[in-house]
């Protein structure tokens, strides 16, 4: 794992290195991260593709990094100045020493459906059984997690085994065989499960519980020595939500969605644009909630996070600025 981690590090780095220059158009070249293949991740991928990067002077390349761990390990060894990721790896790398912070949030609570297979009802029902999740210590396990909680339930007492299966299709593919009894993934694939004949036993956007779905990260560090291209991608991502909310945009963010989600086209994209539309924020400042809610969760069987303060981890000067210039209005 070391290894791998490793060869990650130089990958990002030479790539970061190679790309942190200016083009003969005067384009700032930047590689920028993010965590999944998601439609939690729309804010990136439409400031990409609507140019909402370039607008802001970026020749921007995107590289996923799946997982949470990872993504915080890569920004802290400087191989990328940004990522787009969930809250809880930032919070425990902060708790640990390193300069890692939130600097907005899109997504500011679970953005997730728990589909089950067909003698599955309620939730309820998923005492003495398997539910998939990506890996421990992930977003979607923090999320099984606090559900369970939210129901009054516990994994241990209650004979619910997470499994840890790998990525959203994998996941599925679980679900499917009867390797799980139920399965954690993005509310875009909900129709497609019950055509299945799954059942969705719980859609956690509807859940009253504050979480850091999708924030952006980033070191203090770079904020510090950096200030301007951290201004300019923060500003490209804000640019791209405004745009993502607006409804007169639908088309073409569908498209975006059905590009890196790698669906069959715009129409295919349909239920993941609508329940990402429900999830966003307007304006993407991190919801103290959440992250002290995350803070309580993790601190249950982390001492170090448990000591950790909501504030240590928020850093809102970049979005404050961009907010009272009024940055967050849609534009005619």
């Amino acid at each position: 794992m070391k290894t791998k981690l490793h060869t990650l590090h130089l990958l990002l780095g030479a790539l970061f290195f190679a790309l942190s220059a200016v083009d003969a158009y005067g384009q700032t070249k930047v590689v920028i991260g993010y965590s999944s293949l998601s439609s939690n991740q729309a804010a990136i991928w439409v400031a990409k593709e609507a140019g909402f990067f370039k607008k802001a002077g970026l020749d921007a390349q995107l590289v996923l990094i799946e997982g949470g761990t990872r993504g915080a390990q890569a920004l802290i060894s400087g191989d990328l100045p940004m990522l787009a990721m969930a809250g809880q790896p930032v919070i425990s790398a902060r708790a640990r020493g390193s300069d890692l912070v939130l600097i907005a949030a899109f997504v500011n609570r679970m953005n997730y459906i728990l589909a089950g297979a067909p003698a599955l009802k309620r939730p309820e029902d998923l005492k003495a059984k398997r539910i998939a999740v990506s890996q421990f210590g992930t977003s979607s396990y923090h999320a099984v997690i606090l559900a369970l909680k939210h129901w009054k339930m516990d994994a241990k007492r209650d004979g619910i085994t997470l499994l840890q299966v790998g990525n959203q299709g994998a996941r599925v593919a679980s679900l499917q065989s009867g390797g799980s009894d139920a399965a954690i993934v993005n509310p875009g694939l909900g129709p497609a499960l019950k055509a299945r004949g799954l059942n969705i036993l719980a859609d956690f956007t509807e859940l009253p519980v504050p979480y850091p779905q999708m924030v952006l990260a980033a070191r203090e560090s770079f904020l510090k020595n950096e200030p301007d291209l951290a201004e300019r991608i923060l500003k490209a991502m804000v640019g791209a939500n405004v745009f993502f909310l607006e409804p007169r945009n639908k088309e073409e963010v569908k498209a975006v969605l059905a590009k890196y989600l790698r669906l069959g086209g715009p129409a295919a994209a349909e239920e993941h644009y609508e329940s990402a539309l429900k999830a966003f924020s307007k304006k993407p400042f991190v919801d103290p909630k959440g992250i002290s809610s995350m803070i309580e969760f993790m601190g249950e069987t982390d001492p170090a996070v448990a000591r950790l303060k909501p504030e240590a981890v928020i850093h809102h000067a970049l979005l404050k600025k961009l907010d009272e210039a009024g940055f967050f209005e849609s534009k005619p």
